[in-house]
This record gives structure tokens, C-alpha cells and sequence, in this order.
């Protein structure tokens, strides 16, 4: 558990529910209106950036719609930046944040299709 928020919450990463990023923007509605699920995967979006992103940084990019991924961050005022500024517009595939993999995957999947279709 930790705090983020003036709210206690888990800090258990969910993979299976981070692939709908819909929540980011539909759950803050202010500095200080936001849904439990907003916290919770905010949450979790924090420990998956400070723990398999950051590869031994202690501050990696900010994602807020402040920072917007050009100002480095430590854990602590990041989860500030994003609970008083929220989540910069579209970030929704975490490339600075654990997730750059995908884009190879995505880029890659696409090209084998079209190959399976040619061939048949």
C-alpha cells in the first residue's frame, strides 16, 4: 500500500487490466476528483515505470500533460505532477515507461499477416 492522493492504495501491478488506457483520461476529472481506479492504476503505472522502466534511474520522464515526457521526475512528484496535472494527452502506449517492446511487436505483427495473406 501506498499513498498517492491523500488515498491508500495497492501498489499489486495488474497487467491484464493496463491494456485499456481509457481510465487515464476518463478517471480524473480534477486535481482532486479522480476514481479509486484511477488511483489504483495510476498506482501501478507508477511502480511498472520506476521498477522495469527505469533500468537503476532515479528519476525517469514525467508523463504529465505538464512535463509531457521532456522533464525527468523521481517517483514522489511524479504521482504529484499526475495527480494535479493528470496524464499528457494520447500517451497511451508507455514507450518512455516499460512498454517500448510493443512498438516492435505491433510494427512487426502487421507485416506477418500481410505475409500469411500473400502466401494463401
Amino acid at each position: 500500500m501506498e499513498v498517492l492522493g491523500g488515498r491508500y492504495v495497492s501498489t499489486r501491478m495488474d497487467d491484464s487490466r493496463m491494456d485499456d488506457r481509457q481510465w487515464m483520461y476518463s478517471g480524473r476529472r480534477s486535481r482532486s476528483d479522480f476514481t479509486d481506479e484511477w488511483l489504483r492504476k495510476t498506482d501501478a503505472f507508477l511502480n511498472n515505470a520506476f521498477g522495469v522502466a527505469r533500468r537503476g534511474e532515479i528519476k525517469v520522464l514525467c508523463p504529465c500533460s505538464r512535463c509531457g515526457n521532456r522533464r525527468r521526475q523521481d517517483k514522489e512528484n511524479m504521482a504529484k505532477h499526475l495527480v494535479n496535472n493528470g496524464f499528457m494527452p494520447d500517451y497511451t502506449r508507455w514507450i518512455y515507461h516499460g512498454e517500448a517492446h510493443r512498438l516492435r511487436a505491433e510494427a512487426v505483427r502487421p507485416r506477418l499477416e500481410d505475409f500469411d495473406a500473400d502466401a494463401g
